[in-house]
This record gives structure tokens, sequence and C-alpha cells, in this order.
């Protein structure tokens, strides 16, 4: 391998590209949330469990965590808060949905009802 030195001698400087800081974050495409909810007869609690997906990529998973009817979202705009997507404005836009739809951004939200707490464990 050759190196090739300028006239007085000195390595040539190369030009790098320069990186955009949370580039990746910038082009969010789809957001897809899928949760698990259990709701606990004995005492007449509901939990729930959720993955969030961007751009087909799983960037977080809750733990189980309470919450009944669709809490699951509130808790799935939490891990995209914590991830660093959309920090402030998601803060204060009240709905994921109506968030993520002024932006034009594709949502894909499921829940499932599961009948035991190991399935929502194995979740």
């Amino acid at each position: 391998m050759a190196v090739i030195f300028n006239v007085a001698g000195q390595l040539p400087k190369i030009k790098r590209p320069k990186k955009k800081i949370g580039a990746s974050k910038s082009r969010v495409k789809v957001v897809e949330v899928s949760a698990r909810r259990w709701f606990q007869k004995s005492y007449g609690n509901t939990y729930h469990k959720v993955k969030v997906y961007v751009n087909d990529e799983l960037i977080g998973t809750s733990p189980i965590t309470y919450g009944y009817g669709e809490q699951y979202l509130q808790t799935a705009s939490k891990i995209l808060i914590d991830k660093g997507y959309f920090p402030r404005a998601l803060k204060n836009a009240g709905s994921l949905y109506t968030f993520l739809k002024n932006r034009k951004i594709k949502f894909i939200y499921n829940v499932t009802d599961v009948k035991r707490e190991k399935d929502l464990k194995n979740f």
C-alpha cells in the first residue's frame, strides 16, 4: 500500500461527512404498538404490557403496568419519549393517535386480552 504525501511532506487531510445526530429518529415513518391486557378477577384490576416498534424495529417493552381501557397507548407514549422520539412535542400533545396523524406518520396499534397472568408475563 502506497502512502501519498503532499509537497510539505504531510499526509493530506481526509474530508469526512458530518454525522447528523438523531437523524434516524427524525425519519419516523411507521409507529406500531402491540399490547396485551389481563384482568385480575380477584381484585378487579387490569394490567397491560406494551411493545413499541418504530420503522419495524423494536425500541422498547414496558414492564407489567396497571391500567385499563386504552391506557396502553399512554405507556407507549412514555416509551417513545424515554427513547428520544418526539420528546417535547409528544409530552404536550395529549393523544398519541392524533399526534402521529397530524405528522402523517402511519400508526398501527392492537391489543389482545389474555386470560392468564402467565400469558401477560410471557409477552
